[in-house]
């Protein structure tokens, strides 16, 4: 992985950024920085810019004014991040372990390592069997373990349990959750979810409806090993995060 950690450089770094799509302007603007190792989860409103700021993380696009900058460079699509979407996108013509070991052949890296990623996200059973056979919340896990086997310092990451039933939606936070622990990679993740939010991140920034600025800030303190979901839960200070993102999400800055 890129030194930036060892030489100090923010993950990502985002300095006065505004983009518009024609007249409407989308985001911003807004200053954030991501130091390396934080999971930041961005949570708002539909439409106030949230998917928006995660493509020009990833490189998909430029920033109408400002600068992204990801390791301390312009971030290039595909070099900088792994990253998983709503829908995973896999190729159904292959198993799910030729998705890992393409993903793997793709990066570089020798495809051997399919075995310890499908193992990494609960896999290791259904390697052999094409992705249209397999469920929706194992799909997203492949997703993952493709995500990983780029091996960037940077995940990003699209609302990807959003189509997903409750249930699933749970057991693949916590999945994401250790995995996010496992690797200390730099995760960046969209959600409508409060409740997710609080659970996955380390911080969680809200933006307010289009334009999308942001109007809070909030660390997480609340311990990421040595206790059950459940009982992280069942905290009073999960509670009151859980509450006060909550109400700057349904306030007047921060609805739609």
């Amino acid at each position: 992985m890129p030194s930036a950690e060892s030489a100090g450089t923010p993950a990502v770094a985002v300095a006065d950024v505004a983009h518009r799509y024609g007249d409407v302007v989308a985001l911003g603007p807004l200053d954030l920085t991501v130091p390396p190792g934080e999971f930041l989860v961005l949570v708002g409103a539909s439409g106030c810019g949230k998917s928006t700021l995660l493509r020009l993380i990833a490189g998909f696009e430029r920033p109408t004014t400002g600068t992204v900058l990801t390791g301390g460079v312009p971030p290039i699509p595909g070099r900088g991040a792994g990253l998983v979407f709503q829908q995973p996108r896999l190729f159904p013509w292959k198993t799910v372990g030729g998705n890992i070991e393409l993903a793997l052949r793709y990066a570089g890296r020798p495809t051997d390592g399919a075995d310890a990623l499908l193992h990494r996200v609960g896999l290791q059973d259904v390697a052999k069997r094409r992705t249209w056979q397999i469920s929706g919340g194992q799909q997203q896990r492949v997703a993952i373990a493709r995500a990983l086997a780029a091996d960037r310092p940077l995940l990003l990451l699209d609302e990807p349990f959003a189509a997903l039933d409750a249930l699933t939606r749970e057991r693949l936070q916590e999945d994401l959750r250790s995995v996010s622990t496992a690797t200390g990679r730099t995760s960046i993740f969209v959600t409508h979810s409060v409740d997710e939010a609080v659970f996955l991140g380390s911080r969680v920034v809200v933006l307010s409806p289009r334009p999308g600025r942001i109007v809070l800030d909030l660390p997480i303190p609340l311990p990421r090993t040595g206790i059950t979901p459940d009982d992280l839960r069942g905290l009073p200070e999960y509670a009151a995060l859980r509450a006060e993102i909550g109400h700057a999400v349904r306030s007047e800055g921060a609805s739609a």
